[in-house]
């Protein structure tokens, strides 16, 4: 069997993150889901807490150059439309890193996780509308929640390519502002 990349040795970690917390993954766990024997992992990553803190820092890095490539366009409509399909390419390409993200607007119950806090902030930065309504909130995790869910059942089925632009389309949806 081949080892897998550390891309994929950090999304592999990412889904189990998700899906189970920090505190219920285990590094044995890590290492079947990309390949390594739990030495070989261990060998790059030392600790359980440098691969969650690994799995952090790219979750927190693709979501801020999502950000930097909204960040000029003004807050409405384009913008939204721009941060979705955006986060719908990087949720279709990996897919424990959308997971992860997912976690942080629906929690998996880890009790502390100051650091997906962060991530949920800069996630719903990107939309550039901090302190909107209630309602403006909801529909952001709206089509977060639907842009996450779907991608992952797009990886699953295979159909990432075919489903793209209806997943976006359903996400904008649910934000309430397609024509």
């Amino acid at each position: 069997m081949s080892l897998a990349s550390p891309t994929a040795i950090i999304d592999a970690a990412s889904s189990l993150f998700a899906r189970h917390g920090f505190a219920r993954t285990s590094v044995q766990a890590v290492a079947e889901a990309s390949g390594y024997s739990k030495a070989g992992l261990l060998h790059h990553y030392p600790t359980k807490k440098a691969l969650y803190e690994a799995a952090i820092h790219e979750c927190e890095a693709q979501i801020r150059a999502v950000h930097d490539r909204v960040a000029a366009l003004p807050v409405g409509r384009d913008r939204d439309e721009r941060t979705v399909e955006l986060l719908v390419d990087l949720s279709l390409a990996r897919p424990g890193l959308a997971s992860l993200l997912l976690s942080t607007i629906l929690p998996n119950g880890d009790e502390e996780a100051p650091e997906l806090d962060l991530l949920a902030d800069i996630l719903f930065s990107g939309f550039g509308r901090e302190g909107d309504s209630d309602s403006r909130r909801l529909r952001v995790t709206g089509a977060l929640v639907t842009l996450g869910v779907l991608s992952l059942e797009a990886r699953r089925c295979d159909r990432a390519s075919q489903w793209r632009n209806e997943i976006i389309g359903t996400s904008i949806d649910a934000l309430g502002q397609r024509q």
